[in-house]
C-alpha cells in the first residue's frame, strides 16, 4: 500500500532538517577545532590588532627596564630550511647583531630604528618546540648596533633568508624612554 503524499513529504522535510542540522553542527565542531589548533596564533593576531599602532618609518623605542642594565636587544633574521632538512620549518633565529643598552645611553636616546612592517613568525625554543611571536620588522639605528661572533651562524640544516631584521614586538614601545626626555 502507497503512503499517502503528505507523509512522504513531511519524510522528505524531516531528512533534510536531519541533514541540515548535522551539516551546521559539522561545521561548527570544525571551527572549534581550529580555533583550539591555532589559538596561540588568533590570540596574537588579535593582539597585534589592539596594540600595533605603528605606521611605516615611525621611529621604534627600546623600553625602559631595557635600558636600566647593561642589556642586549638581540635582532632576529628569517630562516629556511636547507634542502636536505626535510623536518625544519621556516622560522625566526637569532642572527648576531644586537642592539645595546649602552650605546643607546651613550647616545641618549632609546630609538632602535624605524618601523617597516610585522610578522607573526614561529621561534623554536631550546626543546625543538616552535611557538608563534609577534615579530617587528625594522631599518636599526646603526650608531647603536653591535656584531656578536657566537650567535651569527643559522640552526643546522637552515640558511637565513635575505630580508630585514626583527625585533620582539614585546621590547619596543613608541615613546622615547623618561630617561632621555628632556
Amino acid at each position: 500500500m502507497l503512503k499517502p503524499e503528505s507523509q512522504q513529504q513531511s519524510n522528505k522535510k524531516n531528512k533534510k532538517r536531519i541533514i541540515w542540522l548535522i551539516s551546521t553542527f559539522s561545521i561548527i565542531l570544525i571551527i572549534v577545532a581550529a580555533f583550539f589548533y591555532n589559538k596561540r596564533f588568533l590570540t596574537l593576531c588579535y593582539l597585534n590588532f589592539k596594540n600595533n599602532h605603528f605606521k611605516i618609518n615611525d621611529k621604534l623605542y627600546a623600553q625602559d627596564r631595557l635600558l636600566d642594565s647593561s642589556f642586549r636587544i638581540t635582532l632576529y633574521r628569517k630562516v629556511k630550511p636547507v634542502n636536505g632538512n626535510l623536518n625544519g620549518r621556516p622560522s625566526m633565529a637569532s642572527c648576531g647583531w644586537v642592539i645595546s643598552a649602552d650605546s643607546l645611553r651613550k647616545y641618549k636616546t632609546a630609538c632602535i630604528g624605524r618601523y617597516t612592517g610585522y610578522e607573526i613568525q614561529n621561534m623554536e625554543n631550546k626543546n625543538n618546540k616552535y611557538f608563534p611571536m609577534i615579530f617587528f620588522s625594522i631599518t636599526t639605528n646603526k650608531k647603536a648596533l653591535i656584531k656578536e661572533d657566537f650567535d651569527s651562524n643559522p640552526p643546522a640544516g637552515y640558511e637565513f633568508e635575505d630580508g630585514p631584521l626583527y625585533v620582539w614586538a614585546i621590547e619596543i614601545t613608541d615613546k622615547e624612554s623618561h630617561i632621555f626626555r628632556k
